[in-house]
């Protein structure tokens, strides 16, 4: 497995879980519709903070998926999907936090973080 798809596959995985959360919330009624629909952004919300914030993206990905999942609780695919959501999400925020091996960061105050080789020895 070569490290592109070693680092996506988990990103990839979560916002299909996303995705159906948002489906679930369309095809609810009420306040489900609600949570459903927020919920499922705000996981994919979780993946975009991933880079930035570890701690913020993991609350995000809570807040997102725990929701849905209590108020449905008598559901047998809601909390199923909201323990494969976490799961795959915490490994999803992980890869995605996680600095690149070969590269090193170069900061401007005020600007995100570019990234340039390492130079061969």
């Amino acid at each position: 497995m070569n490290e592109t798809l070693r680092r996506s596959w988990a990103v990839a995985l979560t916002a299909v879980m996303a995705l159906l959360y948002i489906w679930i919330g369309l095809s609810a009624q009420d306040n489900d519709r609600i949570l459903g629909v927020v919920g499922g952004l705000l996981m994919l919300a979780a993946l975009v903070m991933a880079p930035h914030s570890r701690a913020a993206a993991l609350a995000t990905l809570a807040l997102g998926a725990l929701p849905l999942a209590a108020a449905t609780w008598w559901s047998v695919i809601t909390p199923v999907l909201m323990l494969l959501a976490l799961l795959l999400g915490v490994f999803a925020i992980r890869n995605l936090s996680a600095p690149v091996l070969g590269r090193t960061p170069r900061t401007i105050p005020g600007q995100f973080p570019e990234f340039e080789l390492l130079p061969d020895a």
